[in-house]
């Protein structure tokens, strides 16, 4: 991508609306990447009031021009910073099952067990999604950009529970899933604020006996 980073607005629920698109899937260039990493150090440093256009561009070592001309304003910014983290949570995901192998119980666990890969197990990442999930209430396109990667997650999660017991029925794979990931939040919230791997993995046995239905 060698252009900028904007354009259409996402459905109002009632809050802040600014000219930007929900990036799904976006190739950033190596500028746009520095840029983002900037941000994300400026958000778990600071937090996200403080994450300006002006202060990205010092973090990143670019002129505010440049900023301005890869991302059209903070907003924007923002959710490209936090779209780049869902994508690569699906990767991460999806490099776990497919280590799984074939077995359907055992790509179930490791869907599962993909949120509470190192990599977004530590505080940068919590203080991040914990800031999305704030402003996702009052501006829209963080809100659609949080929803498509909820969404996602749970298509990999009810595709898993499918698999692994295909006599169900739609409404009880949706009903576990929403339970599922439902408890899934509480129990990353709790591991990267305590990390205790004892209950770590009582919470994990839980999670896979709600979507098996045990």
């Amino acid at each position: 991508m060698d252009a900028h980073i904007g354009g259409s607005k996402a459905p109002s629920h009632g809050g802040t609306s600014g000219a930007c698109a929900t990036l799904i899937g976006v190739a950033f260039t190596e500028t746009q990447e520095q840029i983002l990493d900037a941000a994300m150090q400026i958000i778990v440093r600071d937090g996200l009031e403080e994450t300006s256009m002006r202060a990205v561009a010092e973090e990143a070592d670019v002129s505010l021009g440049l900023l301005s001309y890869h991302f059209q304003g903070k907003e924007n910014m923002v959710v490209a910073a936090f779209q780049r983290a869902a994508d690569r949570l699906m990767e991460v995901t999806a490099d776990h099952m497919e280590a799984a192998g074939d077995d359907p119980r055992a790509r179930l666990q490791a869907s599962l067990r993909s949120f509470f890969d190192d990599e977004f197990s530590g505080l940068d990442h919590h203080e991040i999604l914990l800031a999305i999930w704030a402003v996702a209430r009052t501006n829209d396109e963080v809100a659609v950009a949080e929803l498509d990667l909820y969404e996602r997650h749970a298509e990999v999660i009810r595709d898993a529970i499918r698999r692994a017991d295909p006599s169900l029925d739609e409404d009880t794979v949706r009903e576990r899933t929403t339970d599922v990931i439902a408890f899934q939040n509480g129990l990353w919230l709790n591991w990267t604020r305590w990390s205790n791997p004892v209950s770590l993995e009582r919470g994990l046995a839980r999670c896979e006996a709600i979507a098996l239905g045990e």
